[in-house]
C-alpha cells in the first residue's frame, strides 16, 4: 500500500506533461510564420526597417530584404561576441560596432540578389572572480536579398 498515493498521482502528471510537449512541438512546427519587427528583435536582433520583411521558421531567422537596402542588428547582451561572417556576396557586413566586452551590433548591406547565411559565436560574459556557466551560443541569420521584399 505505500509509495501507491505517489504512483497514482505521478500517471496523470506524466500523461498530461507529454500532452503539452506533443502540442506544442505540433503548434511550433505548422510551418513558416510571418512574425512582427518587434517579436523578431527580440528574437533575432533585427532593429525596426521597412526593406525588411521577417519569417520566423521556428528557432531559424530568415529575412527577406530588398537588393541595397542595410539592415541594423542587435547581438543579445551578456554575451561576448565574435565578428559576424557572411557565406555569400550577396550579404556584405559593412559595420561592426563594439563595446566594452565585444560585438554590440552589426550593419548588413544587400549586396546582390540571392542568399545568404551571417554567422557568428557569443561566450557569456562574467565578471572577473565570479562563476558562471561556461555557455556559448551560435547565431545565425538567414538572409533572402529579392527586388523587393516578399509579403
Amino acid at each position: 500500500m505505500k509509495g501507491t498515493v505517489g504512483a497514482f498521482l505521478r500517471c496523470p502528471l506524466i500523461i498530461a506533461t507529454l500532452a503539452l510537449s506533443i502540442l506544442a512541438t505540433s503548434v511550433s512546427s505548422v510551418g513558416a510564420t510571418t512574425t512582427t519587427v518587434s517579436s523578431a528583435q527580440k528574437t533575432c536582433g533585427v532593429v525596426a526597417n521597412p526593406a525588411v520583411h521577417v519569417v520566423s521558421k521556428g528557432s531559424i531567422c530568415v529575412i527577406s530584404i530588398r537588393l541595397g537596402a542595410n539592415v541594423r542588428v542587435k547581438l543579445r547582451s551578456g554575451f561576448r561576441w565574435g565578428y559576424p561572417v557572411s557565406n555569400s556576396r550577396a550579404v556584405v557586413v559593412t559595420t561592426i560596432s563594439r563595446d566594452s566586452i565585444g560585438v554590440d551590433a552589426v550593419t548588413l548591406h544587400a549586396a546582390a540578389i540571392g542568399r545568404a547565411t551571417i554567422r557568428t559565436t557569443g561566450t557569456v560574459y562574467c565578471k572577473p572572480g565570479v562563476a558562471c556557466p561556461d555557455l556559448a551560443l551560435l547565431w545565425t541569420l538567414k538572409v533572402i536579398v529579392t527586388k523587393a521584399v516578399s509579403t
